[in-house]
């Protein structure tokens, strides 16, 4: 406008040129990315979920049919893909037809200007340049705005995700803290449910207490709701009715991450990082030396194994433990569980993939580990050979406590649940019969 007004009005007039064709241009190449991204995700799984269950894919000779469904996969995004590259193609044409358009007008009407001397050729030259690279500036800008707004579309759930305050917060300060914890756990009435099926009971109104330094075993058949209990005293979650008490007071006036120092936790499917064997047992204590992850291991029965591997404790496990059996894994689970010294031990099916001689071993050893330090022991477990020698024996069902008692007391009531498969165990002879 300042070098020449009227140059200005034209380049006002040709720049909605630009600006469709760059917004048409941007909106089809967005579609086709979309459909490229959707293609490749389907892709992706199908190659993730193959290469994470290779053993059963190759001990069920499955490989022909995935790579059958990956070829699947492909088909209609290849064939979507051949027309959305000639549409795309001709959209850009003409896109770039109505920028030249644009160009061509604005360096006619230049020519015009300084033919009728109504501007010199250096002012009509001039205005032209800033036409040239100001005009292609500004539509750019505006194509990128979908760009912007697709992309704010995508981030939004992840950042509400990032923005979601959870219930139960592990950076609290200020709760509660004793210089040790004695371990009694007391469930009073707790009524629980998961947040995504908060119309299915998980927990309805179970009640027991377990004594300082005692041992529990939770039994009963899958979806009791064992398991559950175990989250609860971790404090995963909150129940929705009822208290949890440890030491007599409320779990939830503890500062949560000062609880959990001092519960331990083994899973039945143990998972280990990628990193080496004594880094895995270290998480247990990271300040521990190496002679109390020695004592550790021999405690949970791996320091044979350990010993035997080339590296010994320098062995990388690989992703989740994938160079490790199951029973290797647990031990190290154990071994990482042991070395933390806590005042509540969680077993959870801990022993399910060792041998009869290495489930005996361990489980003294973790009996005379809580015994040296009064440790509080909860077992959840199938198979009743692990759970005889508790000092207490809950049996639920349906989230409900239906029989407890001590072993010699539950074997002989006529009727129970117990006593019922205790004595198909002894029927069939076998020690792996499991409440299920």
């Amino acid at each position: 406008m300042v070098v020449n007004w009227r140059m200005g009005l034209v380049a006002w007039a040709v720049m909605p040129c630009h600006f469709i064709g760059g917004l048409v241009q941007a909106r089809s190449a967005q579609g086709f990315a979309l459909d490229s991204s959707l293609s490749h995700s389907k892709l992706s799984k199908i190659m993730a979920e193959s290469a994470s269950n290779i053993r059963t894919v190759a001990s069920f000779v499955c490989e022909d049919r995935l790579i059958a469904q990956a070829n699947s996969s492909l088909m209609d995004p290849l064939m979507r893909s051949r027309i959305e590259s000639l549409k795309y193609g001709f959209i850009q044409g003409f896109s770039l037809c109505l920028w030249n358009i644009a160009h061509a007008v604005a360096l006619w009407y230049t020519t015009v200007l300084v033919e009728r001397k109504q501007a010199s050729f250096e002012n009509g030259i001039r205005s032209y340049q800033i036409f040239s690279l100001t005009v292609p500036s500004i539509t750019e800008l505006w194509t990128l705005l979908p760009t912007v707004f697709a992309s704010l579309r995508i981030l939004r759930p992840a950042l509400r995700v990032l923005d979601r305050q959870s219930h139960i917060d592990p950076q609290r300060n200020g709760g509660l803290r004793r210089d040790r914890i004695c371990g009694a756990v007391c469930f009073q009435d707790v009524q629980f449910s998961y947040p995504l099926r908060p119309d299915s009971l998980i927990l309805q109104g179970l009640s027991f207490s377990i004594g300082e330094g005692m041992q529990m075993a939770l039994v009963g058949p899958s979806g009791s709701g064992k398991s559950s209990v175990l989250g609860l005293v971790l404090r995963f979650y909150d129940p929705q009715k009822g208290r949890i008490l440890i030491d007599g007071r409320d779990i939830r006036d503890y500062e949560l991450r000062w609880l959990r120092t001092h519960i331990g936790l083994v899973q039945q499917e143990p998972l280990l990082f990628s990193t080496s064997i004594v880094d895995n047992i270290r998480y247990g204590n990271e300040n521990a030396s190496e002679s109390e992850i020695l004592e550790a291991s021999k405690q949970a029965n791996a320091h044979g194994f350990v010993s035997s591997l080339p590296d010994g404790y320098d062995t990388m496990v690989g992703e989740k433990g994938c160079q490790l059996s199951g029973g290797q894994k647990q031990r190290i689970a154990i071994a990482r569980a042991l070395l933390k010294r806590p005042s509540i031990m969680m077993l959870d099916e801990a022993t399910s993939a060792l041998d009869a001689e290495s489930e005996a071993m361990v489980m003294r050893a973790i009996a005379q580990s809580g015994e040296g330090c009064g440790c509080t022991q909860i077992r959840v477990a199938h198979r009743l050979s692990t759970v005889m020698d508790s000092d207490t024996i809950v049996v639920m069902d349906k989230g409900k406590v239906v029989e407890m008692g001590h072993h010699s007391e539950l074997v002989t009531s006529e009727g129970g649940v117990y006593s019922r498969f205790f004595k198909l165990q002894n029927l069939s002879g076998k020690s792996n019969t499991t409440l299920d």
